[in-house]
């Protein structure tokens, strides 16, 4: 992180440094006051209370303008995904997508959803235990999430290598800026991804025959058109498990560094729902969002005036010392625990409940057939713009 001579902190999110630690950042920032100037057109605000207010706050949105986007992305068909997905939409938009996604997420029961993951788990665990070694990153963190989201939508054994290659293409569009390398490759991906749905649509899984009633019905009944919905369906396949691999290779890593907290867990499992939440607050895998003023927003007697971009660090509101006592430190029993690595607001984490779920379901299993479970090597963090994630976490375990 660099300092201006005024001292003023420079929020940059591709800073090799920053995206190393971003937490000495985040401190000064939060140490800056409530609500940061960066330029004359953006702010910042890394506090738990402004933090968790502005992301309630209908007069910043997420909704922005294209030729925005098309900064971001470059003018192709990943651009125009974007602008179609609930996440970039507001008002009665946003209500109708999220109703029509929430409704296919929720079809699936939550009993059923978690045996499945178990039986991944075990499946992905048991394979690691012949050999003593295990690496989170190909054995757990991609596997299970990947197994979760297309059993959700319907997607056959078969067909999820080519879900995966091309979900992690995809997902690189949602970072700060779409590097000019990954454009078409991104482009490429969500072609491939329409052209698949659009064919399996036609109903060779259950689910997906399902999904197919369920599109014709919300077209029919309102204005959003069949490619948007079906855009919609892509992203809620490739989120639900591009995201959540973060999530589980980042509260992997911090339970090896913290072999006092797993032994904790494997006396009393009853620790474990805390514990999930409180991996969530001490690294936040999403680490921070924007929202795009449309209306004048007083903060503590600053004004965002419309047109203004607001950077809300949802991993430094997660360290507020004005919030969470000893933020630094790892408690599995912290109690109240109003992390906002979900977010919160109209726009909070639609598949929240699901990463819930798995990382919960794995780390019990984890538990219950592993006697043994260690750092076998050195943890290698990848550096990627919002998220907080790693390339290689190799784990020494025994049954």
């Amino acid at each position: 992180m660099t300092v201006r001579s005024s001292q003023r902190p420079v929020f940059d999110p591709v800073d090799p440094a920053f995206l190393e630690d971003p937490y000495p950042c985040y401190a000064q920032i939060r140490d800056a006051g409530p609500l940061v100037r960066l330029g004359p057109t953006q702010w910042v605000t890394g506090r738990h209370a402004q933090v968790t207010r502005l992301l309630r706050d209908p007069r910043l949105r997420n909704e922005w303008p294209e030729p925005f986007q098309r900064m971001r992305l470059g003018d192709g068909e990943v651009k125009d995904f974007l602008l179609r997905l609930m996440l970039y939409r507001e008002g009665t938009d946003h209500t109708q997508l999220r109703r029509f996604l929430s409704a296919i997420m929720h079809a699936t029961p939550a009993a059923e959803l978690r045996s499945y993951v178990a039986r991944v788990s075990d499946q992905q665990i048991r394979g690691a235990l012949e050999s003593g070694r295990l690496e989170v990153m190909d054995d757990l963190a991609f596997p299970v999430p990947l197994a979760a989201a297309c059993e959700l939508i319907g997607v056959p054994d078969e067909d999820r290598p080519m879900i995966k290659a091309w979900g992690i293409e995809l997902i690189k569009a949602f970072a700060v800026v779409l590097s000019e390398p990954d454009r078409p490759l991104a482009n490429t991906a969500i072609t491939e991804l329409r052209n698949y749905f659009r064919g399996s649509l036609r109903g060779r899984d259950p689910k997906l025959a399902a999904i197919a009633a369920a599109l014709g019905g919300t077209a029919a009944s309102g204005p959003l058109r069949h490619d948007e919905l079906v855009d919609n369906v892509i992203f809620l396949l490739v989120s639900g498990f591009t995201t959540t691999v973060h999530l589980i290779a980042t509260a992997l890593a911090i339970l090896l560094d913290h072999p006092g907290v797993i032994a904790q867990l494997r006396d009393d499992r009853s620790l474990l729902h805390g514990a999930v939440e409180e991996l969530l607050r001490y690294d936040a895998p999403l680490q921070h969002i924007s929202r795009l003023a449309v209306e004048i927003v007083d903060v503590d007697g600053q004004k965002i005036r419309p047109g203004r971009v607001v950077h809300l660090l949802l991993g430094s509101a997660n360290h507020d010392e004005r919030q969470f006592a000893s933020p630094e430190r790892l408690d599995i029993r912290r109690e109240p625990n109003p992390h906002v690595s979900f977010g919160t607001g109209l726009h909070a984490c639609l598949g929240a409940g699901l990463g819930r779920l798995e990382l919960t379901t794995l780390l019990d299993r984890l538990l219950s057939q592993c006697r043994i479970l260690e750092p076998g090597g050195t943890a290698v963090r990848r550096p990627m713009q919002v998220f907080r994630t790693y390339s290689r976490i190799p784990v020494a375990v025994a049954a």
